[in-house]
């Protein structure tokens, strides 16, 4: 008698295991995750200062919580300390939609949402938003009965793009009309001109993911977390793990949190290194889209073979295999350090990257 065969949950369908890009010691230059410039290493000084009894005890993440709170003037009960902003995106997912339900996002976006969202069993439906203003008026029809979740990026990565705050509002509202939530991604806000936040912060229906990763420079923690009304709150805390983050990491991040007026310097250094690479992009011809993240989205004639000449010269940019337009644009993250910015830029004119 033959056994019958192990299988997945119908769910995973087809597919496979996220995987990161590996590490190539030949890399010098590492801009194809977005991850942002290194934090001040006195920031280590807070392990020389832990009991080494907070190793031997589960973590405590509510001095976290009651920080990111403090600074938005919230409750720290609707602040949810997560394992990085995707563990923010999965619970988001698990607790808001049922099997079957609908997930409405864009695309091209964070490949993790609709992969946390099929994972949840539901279905995604996505619009195209690539280039040009967001598609207000195609959300709001698309917004109906069988729409559990929408979810914006802003800025959207890989675009760069934001969603304007008056869209925001217009979409949350359609969201309450039939029951649904809005999960707004906000993991590069702090490299935009705006930050909606306080304007959206207290809306009934909207959670917002942000990250230690990006404009922190503390991607290796696995830090993220939502804000959210108390009642979803509970919920996200409900699907997650007790303990998402180690004491190490909630030590540093607190740190970082305490002093992240100091990054101010460092944010405002890769918006005008941003500037320089956009505006010497196109000096070659090359279209680039409007970013108000730490990267930029480039169209080259040939992408794959840019992407491969810079990988000759230790340079690592984001490439595209998804069988549509996107696979003809490059991500570039932009460095904060103008020798890794001058690196970057002599490698493209020694390419001479056509449009």
């Amino acid at each position: 008698m033959n056994n019958p065969p192990l299988q997945p949950a119908r769910r995973i369908g087809d597919l496979n295991p996220y995987a990161p890009p590996l590490r190539d010691p030949q890399i010098t230059l590492t801009l194809d995750n977005n991850e942002g410039a290194q934090i001040d290493a006195s920031v280590l000084d807070v392990l020389r200062e832990l009991d080494p009894e907070t190793l031997s005890r589960y973590p405590d993440q509510s001095s976290l919580e009651l920080q990111i709170a403090v600074s938005l003037g919230i409750d720290p009960s609707r602040a949810v300390i997560t394992n990085g902003g995707d563990d923010a995106i999965d619970r988001v997912c698990r607790s808001i939609l049922n099997p079957g339900e609908v997930m409405l996002t864009h695309t091209p976006g964070f490949v993790m949402i609709p992969r946390w969202a099929q994972l949840a069993g539901a279905n995604n439906r996505a619009l195209d938003w690539l280039e040009g203003g967001f598609p207000r008026d195609a959300f709001l029809d698309a917004i109906d009965d069988s729409v559990r979740l929408v979810s914006l990026i802003s800025p959207c990565n890989p675009s760069g793009a934001i969603v304007p705050t008056g869209d925001i509002h217009a979409i949350a509202e359609k969201c309450r009309s039939v029951g649904a939530v809005l999960m707004l991604d906000q993991a590069y806000i702090e490299f935009a001109d705006e930050d909606p936040i306080g304007s959206v912060l207290d809306l009934e229906n909207v959670v917002i993911v942000r990250t230690f990763s990006k404009a922190m420079g503390g991607a290796g923690l696995r830090v993220g977390y939502a804000i959210a009304p108390e009642r979803i709150a509970t919920w996200l805390r409900t699907v997650g793990g007790p303990y998402p983050v180690s004491s190490l990491s909630i030590a540093i991040a607190g740190a970082i949190y305490t002093r992240r007026a100091k990054r101010a310097d460092i944010i405002e250094q890769t918006r005008f290194n941003r500037d320089i690479l956009i505006e010497m992009l196109r000096s070659q011809g090359i279209r680039v889209l409007n970013s108000e993240a730490n990267f930029v989205l480039a169209r080259f004639d040939d992408a794959p073979s840019t992407h491969a000449q810079l990988l000759e010269q230790g340079i690592s940019v984001r490439r595209f295999r998804t069988g549509g337009d996107i696979d003809n644009y490059l991500r570039i993250t932009v460095p904060a350090d103008r020798s890794q910015l001058n690196q970057l830029l002599d490698a493209l004119s020694a390419i001479g990257a056509t449009p």
